[in-house]
């Protein structure tokens, strides 16, 4: 069929980035960004599955997912993250003599 994508941006509050800056100063596990990235990737991929499915296909293979950190200017001098994109994309295909469809 097609390439099929979902992306979602994800902004990172004032208290969550406080905490993650005292835990990076002693190293350690970030649990504060834990559910927000898991909701993020769980959300991207629900938005390439909706894609492949407008496009009628059944299947999506070669699936990749991306990370990347946002930050404005003075973020970047400070090692700051203002957000994170989540991007999932694959190749969505369609079976030949298929009665399953993608399910959301």
């Amino acid at each position: 069929c097609a390439l099929v994508k979902g992306n979602v941006v994800i902004s990172l509050d004032y208290f969550k980035r406080f905490i993650a800056g005292l835990r990076m100063l002693f190293g350690g596990r970030l649990v504060a960004y834990e559910p927000l990235l898991d909701r993020a990737r769980r959300e991207a991929i629900l938005r390439m599955k909706a894609q492949a499915k407008t496009k009628g296909c059944d299947m999506i293979i070669n699936f990749r997912m991306e990370t990347s950190r946002l930050a404005n200017d003075n973020q970047q001098r400070n090692n700051n993250t203002a957000g994170v994109e989540i991007l999932v994309y694959g190749t969505a295909i369609k079976l030949a003599h298929s009665n399953d469809t993608i399910h959301p």
